[in-house]
């Protein structure tokens, strides 16, 4: 079987015996693809020390009788540390953009602009300060959501068109339906629907994260408050529109830290 050579970071993986395991991976030709790991996670085996959160040159061959194809080797090209400042944090924003991508990528289809904002962004969480992270992590879900096809209206009203500003002018509340996919003027709005109210703030933060480069949103600090009713809105329209049946679980986590008081 001829073998096959590309960059790849790791999105997820499943023990299924003492000495093996399936890997699932974000690669740059083939987009989301599953490789096993046969004996990887034997301690004397090299692939045993696969790391998260590195880009990797990985080898690989395809089987004709299995959908999954094989390991042969792997090099580390980059590692994104998640040491200093704010470390819990980063570990949960880049467990959550690796998520995100597992249930949300197709298997073998190549996006490799995708890919480099990924590389991207696992830059940016390494490296920018604490405060910024929420910002850049948001930035990445609303860009990931276009890049797949789903784009929440966070700048007019999804009914009737009318600008968010018009409608924090008119002292209407703000309100979100994942439903409908976006905001909702007081005009436009249906009895029985499921709103998520906004600030003018959070409107206002939506509407530029969603426009904004990495780079951009590297200077917008965001509060967790802030940053958690962001996150809501997103994963609420993405569990309508795609049908993801969950939450994100590295989120989760970020809320267990904060009743725990902890620094994130």
């Amino acid at each position: 079987m001829p073998l096959e050579k590309t960059e790849a970071v790791i999105l997820k993986s499943f023990n299924w015996s003492e000495s093996s395991r399936t890997i699932h991976f974000f690669t740059r030709e083939y987009g989301r693809i599953s490789l096993i790991d046969k004996g990887g996670r034997r301690i004397a085996s090299r692939r045993g020390r696969l790391l998260p959160f590195t880009r990797l040159e990985v080898t690989f061959y395809q089987s004709k009788k299995e959908s999954a194809g094989y390991i042969s080797d792997t090099t580390a090209l980059e590692t994104f540390s998640l040491d200093g400042d704010g470390e819990l944090g980063r570990l949960a924003y880049a467990s959550a953009a690796c998520e995100l991508l597992f249930m949300l990528l197709p298997e073998q289809e190549a996006n490799p602009s995708l890919f480099g904002y990924f590389l991207s962004f696992l830059g940016k969480n390494s490296s920018t300060e604490k405060r910024f992270l929420p910002a850049v992590f948001v930035t990445f879900f609303m860009r990931l959501l276009s890049g797949l096809g789903f784009h929440p209206s966070v700048s007019f009203c999804s009914g009737c068109g009318k600008k968010s500003e018009e409608i924090e002018k008119s002292g209407s509340r703000i309100l979100f339906s994942p439903e409908r996919g976006g905001l909702i003027c007081a005009a436009c709005q249906k009895p029985g629907e499921y709103y998520i109210q906004l600030s003018g703030e959070s409107t206002r933060l939506l509407g530029t994260l969603q426009r904004a480069s990495l780079g951009e949103a590297e200077t917008l600090p965001i509060g967790y408050e802030e940053a958690t009713v962001l996150i809501e809105v997103l994963t609420k329209f993405l569990k309508y529109h795609s049908g993801m049946k969950s939450d994100l679980k590295s989120l989760e986590f970020l809320e267990k830290l904060k009743k725990s008081q902890f620094n994130i």
